[in-house]
């Protein structure tokens, strides 16, 4: 009886240890959904600036997710990301439109 307990105490332990790290990395996830989706809407609006900036912060949000659970659509969606500032930033926000819908479909992708 006692080495079911301690099992079982050594399991939940376990469970709620890594819990909250899987939680946080989909908190994550969707918080740089949410940003590049703004990136987007920013863009469609023909402000650059903005765009950069929302981008950047999703940026931050899909690296944390990369470093944490490595995952080839969240890579992709990084790449992009990457390409959507420096487009941004440069005040082409077309292509940067371009590279934030492509990135916001590997990060969709990466949630499933």
């Amino acid at each position: 009886m006692n080495r079911r307990i301690a099992a079982l105490a050594l399991a939940l332990g376990g469970a709620l240890l890594f819990a909250p790290g899987s939680a946080m990395a989909d908190d994550r996830l969707e918080k740089a959904i949410y940003h590049i989706q703004e990136a987007i809407t920013q863009g469609k609006l023909n402000d650059a600036g903005l765009l950069a900036y929302h981008a950047d912060l999703a940026l931050e949000k899909a690296e944390a997710v990369e470093k944490f659970k490595p995952d080839p659509h969240t890579a992709d969606a990084i790449v992009h990301i990457k390409a959507a500032i420096e487009e941004g930033r440069q005040n082409h926000a077309k292509s940067a439109t371009a590279h934030a819908e492509e990135a916001l479909k590997h990060l969709q992708e990466a949630a499933k």
